[in-house]
């Protein structure tokens, strides 16, 4: 999270503290400290990218962890030269099933596991997440996001050492 961010963050938190992933500003608020525009963050919710907090009448809130999701995101295009179809089919490449140690029988029928090329986020959110988890707050949502460069040097390697 870049120092401008971090300032905002530290300057609109309770005193008592407040969560990484609890909602602290609106869509606007972020779009501001991003640079980019409402626009941009909204099509990276549709792309399945990040999902935001939702207050009861639908207001998008955003986290100090959603902040850091966005500067990801926009590393991953500026630098990387990804764009949000490749970082949506990067963040596909988590085996879910295998992290959450989900049992044979479920993996039968889970649509995750039939080739699907978005991250099992965006596939089980019509079923409101698996097992009932809401997805924002599943331990695979938030290590995608942690973990992407590790997992593209990875399949980098994977792919160089099959030539």
């Amino acid at each position: 999270m870049n120092q401008k961010m971090r300032d905002w963050v530290r300057e609109h938190s309770p005193k008592d503290g407040v969560a990484v992933s609890s909602p602290i500003m609106g869509i606007g608020e972020a779009a501001r400290l991003t640079g980019l525009s409402v626009s941009c963050l909204r099509k990276y919710e549709a792309a399945g990218l990040i999902i935001y907090h939702r207050k009861p009448k639908g207001h998008r809130r955003l986290s100090g962890e959603d902040l850091a999701r966005i500067e990801l995101i926009q590393h991953l295009i500026k630098v990387r030269g990804l764009n949000l179809e490749g970082i949506r089919r990067l963040w596909a490449l988590f085996p879910c099933w295998e992290l959450k140690s989900c049992p044979p029988e479920s993996r039968e029928d889970c649509p995750v596991l039939e080739g699907a090329n978005s991250p099992c986020w965006v596939v089980l959110s019509r079923r409101n997440g698996c097992e009932g988890d809401l997805c924002r707050t599943c331990e695979i949502y938030r290590l995608a996001a942690a973990c992407t460069e590790d997992l593209k040097q990875l399949v980098l390697d994977l792919l160089i050492s099959q030539k």
